[in-house]
């Protein structure tokens, strides 16, 4: 068994507290009359989707006989295999289907998800790297330093542009799902060491990154700004 239970419940932890930090006094959601109960349960909700479809994407992508019993799917401490990607995805789509479904601002709190989602991301590599028994390479340092980098950029810009306003609510997670999306396929291709550029977790993730980026520039009208310019 490996300590990934750990480090997931650590960055499930984060998960929480930025929610909570985000939700608990922002305007939008006061003024909907949004409980911290119901946005917790939507947390929970999404860390079970996320790890789901996680398990389900790893396991297409790298079929195996011993993911073939229910014991094999469900124990992936003992028989590890996840894939971030598909859990990001499948994630947020089952909570935006839930927040259309309860009449929850959809975009609001698809932006303090993904903020506290990329808030705990970082932790997890870290933790990752603290926990592992066996020394890893370079790529995976690369990773930290991009899932860091990113994490600035948002709190220093983009996390305020939304707040503040200047930013449609949801074109902050759309952000994200660009980012991520490119963040994940850099960090793929040097832990492959450059052999494997196209692979399945790579094609998921640039669909993602085209899907999100061109969301992103109908919704903030991106090509009329810079005509205008």
């Amino acid at each position: 068994m490996n300590f990934l239970i750990l480090v997931l419940f650590f960055c499930f932890l984060i998960f929480l507290y930025v929610i909570y930090l985000l939700s608990h006094d922002d305007f939008v959601i006061l003024r909907r009359d949004v409980s911290m109960e119901k946005i917790f349960n939507a947390a929970f909700l999404f860390a079970i989707a996320g790890l789901f479809f996680s398990r389900i994407t790893y396991i297409f992508f790298n079929p195996s006989p011993v993911f073939n019993s229910f014991l094999g799917f469900i124990l992936f401490p003992y028989f590890p295999g996840l894939s971030m990607i598909g859990g990001v995805i499948g994630g947020f789509g089952f909570v935006y289907l839930y927040f259309k479904s309860r009449n929850l601002p959809i975009g609001r709190l698809m932006d303090f998800f993904a903020m506290a989602l990329l808030s705990s991301y970082p932790a997890g590599l870290i933790g990752t790297l603290v926990l592992s028994r066996y020394p890893l390479s370079w790529p995976f340092y690369f990773s930290i330093l991009l899932s860091i980098i990113a994490l600035v950029i948002f709190i220093k810009y983009v996390l305020p542009f939304s707040l503040g306003g200047k930013l449609k609510d949801g074109t902050l997670s759309l952000i994200f799902f660009s980012s991520f999306s490119f963040i994940y396929i850099l960090t793929n291709i040097s832990l492959s060491n450059f052999r494997e550029i196209i692979n399945a977790e790579n094609l998921l993730s640039f669909i993602t990154l085209v899907a999100s980026f061109s969301f992103l520039v109908r919704m903030e009208e991106l090509i009329k700004h810079i005509y205008r310019k």
